[in-house]
This record gives C-alpha cells, sequence and structure tokens, in this order.
C-alpha cells in the first residue's frame, strides 16, 4: 500500500486532485495547495467561464465533465488524494430537478468508485457535502435540536440535500468495500465577496421568513393569514438597511454561515489529519452571531441605519464545530466582523 509522508499529526500527500477547480471553493483550495508547494491536476468544465480563477498556476489542467466514466477515470489515475468539489447548486435552464439530483449523484459515484478501484494508491477522498442534509435551514425543517452537530439526524429537504446525502452514503459504502479512506465536510452558507453585507439586511430576513411561511414543518411557520416577510418589509424604512431582529422575548435571530478561506482551511484539515478517516465534520465560522451584532457591524461599516425589529418567531442558522476543532485541528477565524470588514473594503475599491 501507498504510504503517505507525515509531519507531526498530518498526512502529507503527493499530488491532489481538484475536481470543481474553477468554482469558489474550488480555484481557492488550488491556490492555497500550490502555495504550499502541492502538485496539483485540477479537473475543469470546458470552456469553464472561471478558468481565469486558475491563470498563472503551475498545475495540471484537465478539462471533462465527470459524468463522464472516461474522464473521472482519466482525473484519478497517477494521483495520491482527490478533493471532491464538482456539484451542482441548482437545477441550470432546461434541467429538471431530476437531471439535478442525477448529476451530483453521478458525478459523485464516478469519482469515487474510480478512486475505490485504486484505494490501495490513494490517501485520501474528502468529499465536500453540506449542512443542507439536517438540514440546519430552521425556516423550512426545524431541527430536533441547537446548535446542530454532526450526529444530529438527517432530514434533507428538496433534491439539492437529497443529492448530498446520496452521495455521502455512496463514499460510505465504496469505502467500506474497498477500504479506501475518506471523509466528509459538511460546510455551513458559504460567504465571499459582498455576501456578508447581505446576509443581516431587512431583505435577507424578509427572504427567510418567506420561504417560512411556505413550510409548516419549520420554525417560522405561522398558522393563519399573517404575512410576516411583508410585515418586516412594510415596517421597514428600505430593504437593503441592516436589521437588529429578535423574537418577542427579546431572543435575537442567530446565524453561522462560513466564509470560504475557512472551508478552504476545513478542507485541508480532513484532507491531511489521520483523525478524518471515515468521519464526517460541520465546517463553519467561529461561533454564531446574534442578529443585533451583525446589524451593527454592518451599520459601522456602511453608515446605514440599523432597523430593530421584534417577529414571533425565531430563526437559529447554526452548526456545532468542536468535533472539527478537536479531532483536526480546525481553528476558524473568518468571524462575521472580519467577513464584514472585507466585503466592505472589497466594495470600496470597486
Amino acid at each position: 500500500m501507498h504510504v503517505a509522508a507525515r509531519t507531526g499529526d498530518k498526512l502529507l500527500t503527493n499530488t491532489i486532485l481538484v475536481t470543481g477547480a474553477a468554482g469558489q471553493v474550488g480555484s481557492r483550495l488550488v491556490h492555497r495547495l500550490v502555495a504550499a508547494g502541492r502538485d496539483v491536476r485540477a479537473l475543469v468544465l470546458p470552456n469553464d467561464p472561471n478558468i481565469g480563477r486558475l491563470e498563472g498556476l503551475e498545475i495540471d489542467m484537465q478539462e471533462g465533465n465527470v459524468l463522464d466514466e472516461t474522464v473521472a477515470a482519466s482525473a484519478v489515475n497517477g494521483v495520491d488524494a482527490i478533493v471532491h468539489a464538482a456539484n451542482l447548486l441548482g437545477p441550470l435552464p432546461g434541467m429538471s430537478p431530476n437531471e439535478f439530483f442525477q448529476n451530483n449523484v453521478q458525478s459523485t459515484y464516478n469519482i469515487a468508485y474510480e478512486a475505490a478501484q485504486t484505494a490501495a494508491t490513494i490517501d485520501r477522498l474528502v468529499y465536500i457535502s453540506s449542512s443542507a442534509v439536517y438540514p440546519n435551514g430552521a425556516h423550512k425543517v426545524a431541527p430536533a435540536y441547537n446548535p446542530i452537530d454532526e450526529i444530529h439526524p438527517l432530514r434533507p429537504l428538496g433534491s439539492y440535500a437529497a443529492s448530498k446525502v446520496a452521495s455521502e452514503h455512496l463514499i460510505d459504502a465504496l469505502g467500506r468495500e474497498s477500504g479506501l479512506e475518506y471523509s466528509i465536510v459538511r460546510p455551513s452558507g458559504v460567504l465571499s465577496g459582498s455576501a456578508p453585507l447581505d446576509r443581516c439586511t431587512v431583505g435577507f430576513y424578509a427572504s427567510i421568513l418567506r420561504a417560512g411561511g411556505r413550510h409548516p414543518e419549520g420554525t417560522l411557520y405561522l398558522e393563519g393569514e399573517r404575512d410576516l416577510a411583508a410585515e418586516l418589509e412594510t415596517a421597514a424604512p428600505a430593504t437593503d438597511i441592516p436589521c437588529a431582529i429578535t423574537d418577542e422575548q427579546g431572543r435575537p435571530w442567530l446565524d453561522q454561515p462560513v466564509h470560504v478561506n475557512d472551508l478552504v482551511h476545513g478542507i485541508r484539515c480532513a484532507l491531511e489529519h489521520p483523525a478524518a478517516v471515515g468521519e464526517a465534520f460541520n465546517i463553519a465560522a467561529p461561533r454564531r452571531e446574534p442578529a443585533p451584532r451583525t446589524a451593527e457591524l454592518h451599520a459601522d461599516k456602511t453608515g446605514k441605519p440599523v432597523f430593530s425589529w421584534e417577529a414571533p418567531v425565531r430563526w437559529i442558522f447554526d452548526l456545532e464545530v468542536s468535533k472539527a476543532k478537536e479531532q483536526i485541528s480546525y481553528e476558524p477565524t473568518w468571524d462575521f466582523e472580519r467577513m464584514v470588514g472585507e466585503a466592505w473594503a472589497n466594495q470600496a475599491t470597486t
């Protein structure tokens, strides 16, 4: 069996395949791996519009769609580790929900199957799943408890979440059959760029309330004729201003997304640490952030007034990350203050 080099408690591999390498997550991961001196094989779609994100890097670039078994086999051949980041977040134009589901699951199967055929020479397969498997979006399905840890019941809602659960089971089944060492990463809502500034506005919370009004199993659903989203939008002077939202008992709404840089760090932890084998890990921001605080952070940067509002319901979007911290040395540093600071800096320079 191939033996990887070790430094301390870290597993150091040679050539690493990254699928979806031109994506938001994949491209940043490729940059980090190259900077760390790793050899990277980057698999991208033909004519990928985001290929410029990889410009100037000394990498083994391959084009192809992993839905093609021959592409998957070629991509996996000769590598020591794999990070499977390729997936669709939603159906492409003209794509049915069934086709969307099949795309995500089949692409994962092809990569995992090829990896399993050469399990003796593959040090690690890391699959990028999602917190949607629980889900932690309480506006659609209420969690059994908060914060949500890795043993929380899986309650997928919709094609995307179902494709992630199915893919996790495929990787687990193929891994157990072949001896392939794998790890699963479940990131929270991934933010970068200006997205954090949009995350704590009246408009954002109204969209959460509107979605919650359509899902009786969620924590935001109310019987009767009340339209909480419309009430919030009517009461607020504008939808793009920060919102300090609480419930009627004064308890703040809580949010815990993850910055893409912390996610990349978490992926590398799952890739490098022996303790990651056979495990799933939540990856999110360092802590849960109360809406009044995120609103103040937004206001401090933008100068926009904070709008305070009490709702008869409460939303919590969180993930417990202590397992990743304790087992694979995940150390997130991108709290909401840092996210907002970066987002505002980016806006100021564009």
